[in-house]
């Protein structure tokens, strides 16, 4: 029979997120909850627990397959981004937008825009979007914060939004489980569709950057951030340890790299990645969204990194950028440079599973469930899920374990199931944004080259006002069972609370403090 640990079930990841926020030392900070979780799990013996850090919790993170494709995924995005940034890629297409993108508004919006486009996988988005703008963010001095900030609210919430991306894949295969255990009579898919209008801190991260950016100012830690990059030139604080080292783009003398240097390899990523999709998806025997939601994501996603990093190196060396050894040189060099960000994910996997050895997620849900009210219940699904996904770094496993509470709890009391599943999805969506542990957040730190800490330190106050504003919806789809309703309500929050947050708080980067 496992021990029961009660609110000592915490002390992994809370323990790991202290350490983190004080010593900005996350390696350090993870492994010593991964082997405080694995000491309470060996009966409180620390030299059993350090045994178990390594011989269950971190070898087993390295022998599960999704995990381990996700390492070779992020080793070849290494080698892409390098090709791409040391191709000269990225060098011409920042200087050919450097007439046309003038000032820090118009360089925030072409990057959110960039983050909505690119939209086909959570761990795509932020290794892609960063190192192709972050050219430009940097000529227009705007913060590695603010490009993290900007790179991490599209990548961990668009995919969540979409039935036909990997998350979407996984999110419909947990409602179509609960559906078939309830006999309900809706078509999984189907009620994905119907939960989307409902998902609203989904919905409200991706609109909380535009609307800043449109309002030209900035509160808490961002603020501070965006006035020494614009008022000093200092894109990074002077004590950033960013997780990714800097990559320098030295053209040669003669070489003629052009802006298709990016743009081809980035067109044939993203169309080999929907094909991969297609293919490993069952198409054409399943239609194009059936074989999209049932597509393996991670092989598809490797074989086009794989053959774009490739191509990206063809095209660097037949623009006279690099000779064949030069490539070859670049395209390892890229791999090795997402050691750290390689070390930190299997951490954080570990930490994961050093969580569910002392029944973090279960001490959370059986603190919260007699909460889950009809009144209130999709309020408390969305805390509750904030909570689990903040502590335990994944919304993958957060999905995985209210999902199964929601569904039936909705049926049972003949609420609507549609906004409960909504609840899940943004609570987990929330709590990733927030934890440093989370896969996604250590992504965004490393695409945009920023110090991690000072990334989630930064987001923060933004996460949790687009939070406050899901609240609102969540309160207001529970009244009403409106999604129209909710997701006004919701909107019109994050409005209000935007412009009275930069209002008192905020200042522009461009305003020096008068003495």
């Amino acid at each position: 029979m496992e021990a029961d640990f009660g609110v000592l079930a915490l002390l992994p990841p809370v323990i790991a997120i202290v350490l983190a926020m004080i010593t900005k030392q996350v390696l350090i900070s993870l492994f010593v909850g991964i082997w405080i979780g694995a000491t309470m799990a060996a009966g409180w013996n620390p030299i059993v627990g350090l045994k178990d850090s390594f011989g269950i919790h971190i070898f087993e993170a390295l022998g599960d397959t999704w995990q381990a494709s996700v390492i070779i995924m992020t080793m070849l995005v290494g080698a892409f981004s390098a090709m791409i940034e040391r191709g000269g890629g990225a060098y011409a297409f920042a200087r050919s937008l450097r007439d046309k993108i003038t000032n820090r508004k118009q360089g925030q919006l072409i990057t959110w825009l960039g983050g909505v486009v690119i939209f086909f996988s959570d761990s795509t988005n932020p290794v892609v979007v960063g190192p192709v703008f972050r050219p430009i963010t940097d000529t227009l001095k705007i913060s590695r914060e603010k490009l993290a900030y900007i790179v991490d609210s599209t990548s961990a919430t668009l995919p969540a939004l979409l039935p036909f991306t990997a998350w979407g894949a996984f999110i419909i295969g947990l409602i179509a489980t609960e559906f078939e255990g309830a006999d309900y009579p809706v078509e999984p898919l189907v009620g994905f569709v119907r939960s989307m209008p409902f998902m609203f801190y989904v919905i409200g991260a991706i609109l909380m950057v535009l609307i800043m950016i449109l309002i030209n100012k900035d509160f808490g830690p961002m603020k501070n951030a965006e006035k020494r990059a614009y008022q000093e030139g200092k894109v990074l604080g002077d004590n950033a340890q960013p997780i990714r080292a800097e990559v320098s783009i030295d053209v040669p003398e003669g070489a003629r790299p052009t802006i298709w240097n990016m743009v081809a390899p980035l067109i044939i990523l993203v169309v080999l990645i929907f094909t991969m999709f297609l293919w490993t998806g069952g198409f054409p025997e399943l239609g194009v969204l059936e074989a999209m939601g049932n597509a393996n994501s991670m092989v598809s996603l490797v074989i086009a990194f794989f053959v774009a990093s490739i191509l990206a190196g063809f095209f660097a060396v037949r623009a006279g950028v690099f000779d064949f050894k030069g490539a070859m040189n670049t395209w390892v060099g890229g791999i090795r440079q997402m050691l750290d960000a390689i070390l930190i994910l299997i951490l954080a996997w570990a930490i994961g599973s050093a969580a569910a050895a002392v029944g973090t997620a279960d001490y959370i849900v059986s603190v919260t469930e007699h909460f889950l009210t009809p009144t209130m219940m999709y309020v408390a699904i969305f805390v509750a899920a904030s909570i689990t996904a903040f502590s335990t770094g994944t919304s993958w496993g957060t999905f995985a374990i209210f999902m199964p509470i929601a569904i039936p709890l909705g049926i049972a009391i003949g609420a609507p199931v549609y906004p409960a599943i909504a609840a899940v999805v943004s609570g987990g969506i929330f709590g990733d944004h927030c934890s440093p542990i989370s896969d996604t957040t250590v992504l965004s730190s490393m695409g945009s080259t920023s110090d991690h800490i000072d990334h989630v330190n930064t987001q923060l106050p933004y996460a949790i006002t687009a939070a406050v504003a899901a609240v609102i919806g969540f309160v207001g789809a529970g009244i009403t069972g409106s999604a129209a309703v909710g997701l006004i309500a919701s909107l019109v929050a994050l409005v209000v609370l935007a412009l009275l947050l930069t209002s008192f708080f905020g200042e522009k980067a461009e305003e020096k403090k008068t003495q």
